[in-house]
């Protein structure tokens, strides 16, 4: 069952991976206002939260586009105000541990995952 869980995650990552390849062969969006992670935010900023022991990468896409992330041990931040599907998939080459990943809205979570081995990945509607 745990390896049959696993190796969904790791085929949901490679899909993610493939849609947002696809998705930036298309897209000419360069970093639109409502995709900065700047200090102000709003209730209707959806905010990203990674929590990992080391450093960590991923994306966010969605109808906005792509954004690549990055960070190290817990980071905030700020994807502004969004509509549609946004898929958020972190990950690490470091090493082991456990990672987790949310999604929130003002006080609202609107989606999380937590796994002992380090990725994660979360798709939600907005």
């Amino acid at each position: 069952m745990v390896k049959n869980n696993k190796m969904l995650q790791i085929g949901l990552v490679i899909l993610v991976c493939c849609i947002v390849a696809l998705s930036g062969c298309t897209n000419e969006n360069t970093g639109s206002s409502n995709t900065s992670s700047t200090n102000a935010s709003s209730a209707e900023d959806i905010m990203v939260t990674v929590n990992y022991d080391g450093n960590w990468g991923g994306s966010a896409s969605g109808e906005f586009g792509y954004r690549e992330l990055s960070g190290n041990g817990e980071q905030t931040i700020n994807l502004g105000k969004i509509s549609g599907i946004l898929t958020v998939s972190t990950w690490t080459k470091e090493g082991a541990g456990p990672m987790s990943l949310k999604l929130t809205r003002g006080d609202e979570t609107l989606g999380e995952q937590s796994n002992s081995y380090p990725s994660a990945t979360v798709t939600i509607t907005v």
